[in-house]
């Protein structure tokens, strides 16, 4: 159904059209001081215990590739400290791959659920507009009940009379 709907064109128009978002920039560039943040803390603290940081570089590279969740192993901390970093590195990087998910599901599908929320109201107002025609109509053939009732208890009594 949203297929049908939406076309590959429009799909990648509001695909690229995400990258120029305040949200995805914005989660970019926090994303993005967090890992070089990191890096800077992790080369601190393994730089002197840790033979295979021979530089900085090697302690960026440690935070993208744990924070992206590659972990190619080929650079693993020593000390706790840097153990402890790798481990708020994965949880930014969960953190970050999950909402950079939801800001692309939102960018292709975001359009199309809105739609869909406006057709529900639509129809709930719709409907309850019909709850409000059948009490009207129900009060209105109740009244026509009663003066049944009460045409019938006239003639029950005429015809008792005679």
């Amino acid at each position: 159904m949203i297929k049908q709907r939406l076309g590959l064109g429009q799909s990648l128009k509001r695909f690229f059209l995400l990258f120029k978002s305040p949200q995805f920039l914005g989660l970019t560039i926090i994303g993005n001081t967090f890992i070089v943040f990191l890096s800077i803390v992790f080369y601190m603290a393994e730089a002197h215990e840790n033979y295979l940081i021979t530089d900085w570089l090697d302690a960026l590279w440690f935070s993208f590739a744990t924070v992206t969740t590659v972990g190619y192993g080929d650079i693993v901390p020593m000390t706790t400290a840097g153990k402890v970093i790798g481990i708020f590195s994965m949880l930014i990087g969960t953190g970050l791959f999950a909402t950079y998910t939801a800001l692309f599901a939102n960018a292709l599908l975001g359009r199309e659920f809105r739609m869909m929320d406006r057709k529900m109201r639509v129809i709930k107002k719709n409907v309850e507009g019909l709850k409000e025609d059948i009490s009207e109509e129900e009060e209105e053939l109740l009244e026509v009940i009663e003066t049944l009732k009460d045409q019938i208890e006239s003639l029950e009594k005429k015809i008792n009379r005679k």
